[in-house]
């Protein structure tokens, strides 16, 4: 999920155990090649921006997108996708799946090595996984993935010493049990909790709160690439695997430099510094009309949401509906799709994006109604937003894009009588906050991890949900939910999630505001890019030529 996914977890812990392994990742391993001056193509390296310092470089401790997209070219687990969507066998040959619907058999494929030259076996994926429910590593993700797993609660609780769904038949063979039929279970295992770990290199690294933690001196995978250096602040390089079980990849080495702010990245793109650029929408017209430049302006559709998170835990009027509702009346999403996306986005009506099973392009949510807003404000208590205590919306720094519309939206929000601050925030700090429900008022995205609606509606706003970030509860959605999650029958879980969809959107602890499409800028000698609704997908076949 590549690029911002977000989180909610064992706060305190997890914070501090991402703070120290992002410090202690500070390190340059051997080899780091200086960087590239030049002002053309390289071949054999691809050089695009992480736009943002990595959080991490453990699978079982990854939340955001930024990060995911540079791991899941070092790691692999049993599962992945394509570019088609769907889940296909990678670290596994194949899977059977039990009459029931709840244990998975997976026969490894032959040949898959660790980049240190060991063969992979059904443990090391066991191990991996039951690393990741380590109560002692506190994961802040694990159980958004795994929970499924038989025994998979009372692990994480420290309430059992061993993952009880979790069985290795022999060195080739491992199933995975899970408590109840889940139909979106292998998309489930393609996220970074169930890569797959050699225990002996694990233990090699810091030992934090009594577990072992995975930093730059320590990373070893099953993937494409190698992680050649990390310099803190700097660069991240990766270099070819020749190893990989699929064959070496086309490029020998990605270069990513770490360039926070849109502009400065651009310009190295147009120095011929980087390959790849994300098109900030303000310069979308200028470069459609430069003959030089509109050739290489791709575009990729995500399934992903923009959204407004109105925190209840945090600022007290967001726990009437009604307030909640003022909010979703006065903006007007037409207005910053136009003025900010420049109509290349379309309007998020729902929670679940196009291209998600589920979505529903005839479904209305709660339409720009300034004069709404305004009764709905004066019927809470606040007429005219009098008495509405001092609200912040705050939002990842140096990201053109966000940052107008969220001005955008201050001027809205501020016709109705909701006066609003800004705060532009750095991007590790932001997502610590948005875990410790620290922030009123959040304009965020959350793009799939897998293709299911149960990845947005269940995920993010049941109660009992870690990845519920705005203090949302409502037992009677709970329950629409629960149900929509254990039905087999595939037309019933669609209706199911259609319902929770337009109660939940009509209750506003979310306002969704519009549907990612990204624009890239990709040089023309940068060749064979596997794409998939979540992201790029690991670069086995791009090449630069």
């Amino acid at each position: 999920m590549p690029n911002p996914v977000f989180l909610t977890r064992k706060s305190v812990l997890s914070a501090s155990v991402i703070s120290l392994i992002a410090l202690s990742s500070g390190v340059m391993l051997s080899g780091c090649p200086g960087r590239n001056a030049g002002g053309g193509k390289v071949p054999g390296v691809l050089r695009y921006a992480l736009t943002a310092e990595p959080t991490t470089l453990d699978p079982a401790l990854v939340t955001d997108g930024p990060t995911i997209d540079l791991l899941h070219n070092i790691y692999e687990g049993l599962v992945g996708w394509n570019d088609s969507n769907e889940v296909v066998p990678l670290g596994a040959e194949k899977w059977d799946v039990s009459p029931d619907g709840k244990t998975y058999t997976f026969t490894l494929r032959s040949g898959v090595k660790f980049q240190n030259g060991k063969p992979i076996v059904a443990g090391d994926y066991a191990y991996a996984i039951s690393r990741s429910l380590d109560p002692k590593l506190a994961s802040p993700v694990a159980m958004n993935y795994l929970d499924d797993i038989v025994g998979a609660k009372e692990y994480a609780a420290g309430k059992a010493t061993a993952l009880a769904g979790v069985k290795v038949i022999d060195d080739t063979h491992i199933a995975i049990t899970i408590t109840a039929p889940r139909s979106y279970f292998l998309g489930k295992l393609t996220f970074p909790t169930a890569y797959a770990l050699d225990k002996t290199e694990v233990e090699k690294g810091e030992k934090i709160e009594g577990a072992f933690t995975i930093t730059a001196t320590n990373v070893v995978g099953s993937g494409p690439y190698k992680l050649g250096s990390y310099v803190r602040q700097g660069k991240v390089t990766l270099d070819a695997n020749a190893d990989y079980w699929a064959g070496a990849p086309k490029l020998k080495k990605i270069e990513r430099p770490i360039i926070l702010d849109a502009k400065t990245a651009r310009n190295r793109y147009d120095a011929g510094q980087l390959d790849i650029v994300t098109l900030e929408k303000g310069d979308y017209e200028r470069d459609k009309a430069d003959a030089k430049v509109s050739g290489e302006i791709q575009t990729f559709g995500r399934a992903a949401t923009f959204y407004l998170g109105l925190n209840q835990t945090h600022y007290a009027p967001f726990k009437d509906k009604r307030v909640r509702q003022a909010v979703a009346h006065a903006v007007d999403k037409d207005a910053i799709i136009k003025t900010v996306l420049l109509g290349i986005n379309k309007r998020a009506e729902g929670v679940l994006p196009e291209g998600l099973p589920g979505y529903d392009a005839n479904f209305k949510g709660l339409p720009f109604d300034p004069a709404k807003a305004s009764e709905l404000l004066t019927a809470a208590g606040y007429p005219g937003g009098k008495g509405l205590p001092p609200l912040v919306l705050s939002f990842r720094e140096k990201q053109t894009d966000l940052a107008k519309a969220a001005e955008v939206m201050k001027e809205q929000l501020s016709k109705v009588g909701i006066p609003v601050t800004l705060r532009e925030m750095e991007w590790g700090t932001f997502l610590k906050a948005t875990d410790n429900k620290e922030i009123d008022l959040f304009h965020m995205r959350w793009s799939a991890d897998y293709l299911d609606p149960q990845n947005f509606l269940s995920l993010l706003l049941t109660s009992g949900s870690p990845e519920n970030r705005t203090g949302y509860t409502n037992k009677e959605y709970d329950a629409m939910c629960a149900a929509a999650d254990s039905e087999r029958d595939a037309t019933k879980r669609m209706a199911l999630y259609a319902k929770a969809e337009r109660f939940v959107v009509d209750d506003a602890p979310w306002v969704p505001i519009y549907f990612q499409k990204d624009l890239e800028l990709v040089k023309p000698w940068v060749k064979g890019i596997k794409d998939s609704l979540m992201g790029h997908l690991p670069h086995k076949t791009t090449s630069v030529e």
